[in-house]
């Protein structure tokens, strides 16, 4: 099958669940945002961070080494398996034996029940997370996209009727648990067909294979402590409410975003990942994995950015509007960020992921000084302060991974969104200052008061597109399906 199919089959079937996962997701943050204060949503917050760095360590770097060798011995598998076991295992006692100190640390006792109890996603993730990424690699899309949807859909009828029945925050972490277990279960037992395991372990064949992904582990936990490092520090020294704002507005640009962002890169990493050492060929997809993210985010990221107030207003209601502003700002920089997040794809195609690593660390000794100094000022200042920080970093990133990798011109790269973003841009402030006007009244209804500028900005989008038009046929002939 060619790139191109697969990338067109795999993108149908990881839209379809991703759309259903993200749609899920938003389903439980609306129950809860009618439900809770926004004190709770900085608990809950916590606790992500708290789990989300166990879970870091997923997959020990040994995901990557499924990727990029060609192929696993049963007794190569095997070992890695088993070692990624044992160590889950020691990474949930040492979760559940820390609870009562975080829960001491934010003056929130109860944190100390629930992290425990969020904490067993740990031991699940243990049994089916390698097998991810053999489905992945055998390009089985749609058997995780029905893996995914089913999951999903459970999960959410699951939230609402603990939440109807008066389980509060419980309902999240019980209906996020069942999401978990289905998955997992399903990796297994749809992978084991793929690559079998046995009862054996050889700490030699951990070590070597180990080697390849270490630096995509440290990577990925020393990213993990980069973006989290905001909620540790603002939920300390400023509370858990303005930390309840802040990581819903956050929340509500990342699930959007990364909903593009996670069909393209469950799909490309493996298409980057075969055939890598054929330099040209990998940066010919890349660039085009570049073009096709970045008309697709660009528009929404700028759509999100102008409209914040709206969708805050009807996604968390109006006691959540003073997180408008940071919506603004987060969806401005998801857009520079969600056309510059495959970087490290390039990394682990060529092997290379000691570059990601170095990369993450610059990033982390960075990001906590200037997290700590803002913090002193406010919450609006530390997340514009974030935002230049991270346009920063692009250059340098380009510099360490790119150019050390697959070189590709800054010219060339920028060729294939630059013009764009400009034209989509300037659409975005025209529109922008007609709101602001509010030229057209308000129409004495929200809903309506969006729908009415959203077709302005929509007309105005049309009109940019017309000086890249042949560009826009070029991402139609690439996804058109073939007859």
């Amino acid at each position: 099958m060619s790139d191109k199919n697969v990338a067109l089959k795999g993108g149908f079937w990881t839209s379809v669940s991703t759309g259903v996962v993200m749609l899920a997701q938003f389903g439980r943050v609306v129950i809860l945002t009618r439900f809770l204060e926004k004190s709770d949503f900085g608990a809950v917050a916590i606790i992500n961070m708290v789990i989300g760095l166990c879970l870091s360590f997923t997959d020990l770097g040994f995901a990557s080494v499924i990727m990029y060798k060609q192929k696993l011995t049963l007794r190569e598998f095997s070992s890695l398996y088993w070692a990624q076991f044992a160590i889950f295992l020691v990474l949930y006692i040492m979760l559940s034996l820390s609870s009562p100190l975080v829960a001491s640390f934010y003056e929130t006792p109860i944190l100390a029940a629930l992290i425990p109890l969020s904490g067993l996603s740990v031991i699940f993730q243990a049994l089916g997370k390698l097998y991810d990424s053999v489905l992945q690699k055998k390009y089985q899309f749609k058997e995780l996209a029905m893996r995914n949807i089913v999951a999903n859909l459970l999960s959410l009828v699951l939230a609402w009727f603990l939440a109807y029945n008066g389980y509060g925050i419980y309902s999240l972490v019980y209906s996020t648990l069942c999401s978990i277990v289905v998955v997992n279960v399903w990796n297994l037992l749809s992978g084991f067909k793929y690559q079998r395991i046995s009862m054996t372990f050889s700490m030699k064949e951990v070590v070597p294979l180990a080697k390849i992904g270490i630096y995509q582990t440290g990577t990925r936990i020393i990213d993990f402590i980069a973006s989290k490092i905001d909620v540790f520090i603002i939920g300390k020294f400023l509370g858990t409410d303005v930390l309840g704002v802040y990581d819903l507005a956050k929340d509500l640009v990342h699930r959007i975003i990364n909903f593009v962002n996670t069909v393209v890169s469950k799909v490309a990493l493996p298409i980057l990942s075969n055939n890598n050492n054929d330099d040209e060929a990998v940066k010919v997809r890349f660039l085009m994995i570049t073009k096709v993210v970045a008309y697709i985010c660009i528009p929404i990221c700028l759509a999100i950015a102008v409209f914040s107030k709206d969708v805050v207003w009807i996604v968390y209601g109006e006691k959540f509007l003073d997180a408008s502003f940071m919506v603004s700002i987060f969806a401005i920089g998801s857009m520079f960020g969600s056309i510059t997040c495959f970087y490290d794809m390039l990394g682990i195609a060529k092997g290379r992921t000691d570059l990601n690593f170095k990369a993450t660390i610059f990033r982390v000794c960075l990001i906590i000084p200037i997290t700590l100094i803002c913090c002193q000022f406010s919450i609006d200042i530390l997340v514009v302060c974030n935002f230049l920080f991270g346009l920063i970093l692009i250059p340098i990133y380009w510099r360490l991974i790119v150019m050390n990798t697959y070189p590709i011109s800054a010219r060339l790269y920028m060729g294939q969104f630059g013009k764009y973003m400009l034209l989509v841009g300037v659409a975005a402030i025209i529109t922008r200052i007609l709101l602001e006007m509010n030229i057209f009244g308000t129409f004495g209804n929200n809903v309506l008061h969006l729908f009415v500028y959203s077709a302005i900005f929509v007309f105005l989008y049309m009109i940019a597109l017309i000086p890249v038009k042949n560009d826009v046929e070029i991402i139609c002939k690439m996804i058109r399906p073939k007859r």
